[in-house]
């Protein structure tokens, strides 16, 4: 009978182990997951910006907000988003769109942080939507509204956020620069060499 005892105290203090060793090492994946994601995301953003400020795509956009918005106001230019192939040599903004595109449908499967993808890009998203919308509404016309349907998705996620964040999205309890005057700042404070070369006032 104390044999039987014993074995069962043992066959549940081994029960107990095991299950304490699983939820352990299922708590140590759920932290390197999160890890690996915040990892992720951050190489994706880098990668967004890093397009955003390439050269190309930089003349892309220039001259979308310029060029382009008076051309767009000719009947004849308008009429071209018709042909169905459009001649990109004409109009270099479908590169512009197709890259928003293809980023927009990241957006929607889940394969970016809509919150830091919105924090940085909603204003620059909108106007760049309403800048290509006469086109893309004109190339709808034969083609569909599943033209880049996945640009206007991240424009209209673009547009909710600053609706929700009207005055930005920084943390109610951080105090702003203009609040902390003077604090760190004083005799004893050691300065440390300053990164964008600025100085400390």
């Amino acid at each position: 009978m104390l044999q039987a005892m014993s074995i069962d105290k043992w066959s549940l203090l081994t029960n107990a182990i095991t299950l304490f060793v699983i939820t352990a090492t299922a708590v140590a994946a759920l932290i390197q997951l999160r890890h690996l994601r915040a990892q992720n995301t951050l190489n994706a953003e880098l990668a967004i910006l890093k397009d955003w400020n390439d050269p190309q795509f930089r003349q892309w956009r220039l001259y979308v907000a310029g060029e382009m918005q008076t051309k767009i106001k000719d009947p004849a230019f308008l009429a071209e988003y018709d042909a169905p192939e459009v001649d990109r040599s004409r109009h270099p903004e479908l590169y512009a769109c197709d890259w928003l595109e293809q980023i927009g449908s990241y957006l929607k499967y889940g394969l970016l942080d809509a919150d830091v993808l919105l924090d940085v890009t909603s204003t620059s998203i909108n106007r760049l939507w309403n800048q290509l919308a006469p086109a893309i509404e004109r190339m709808r016309v034969t083609r569909g509204d599943g033209l880049y349907e996945n640009f206007e998705y991240w424009a209209a996620k673009g547009r909710l956020w600053a609706k929700a964040h009207p005055g930005g999205a920084y943390p109610r309890n951080m105090p702003r620069m203009r609040d902390l005057k003077g604090v760190g700042v004083g005799p004893g404070t050691i300065f440390r060499p300053a990164i964008f070369g600025d100085t400390p006032e």
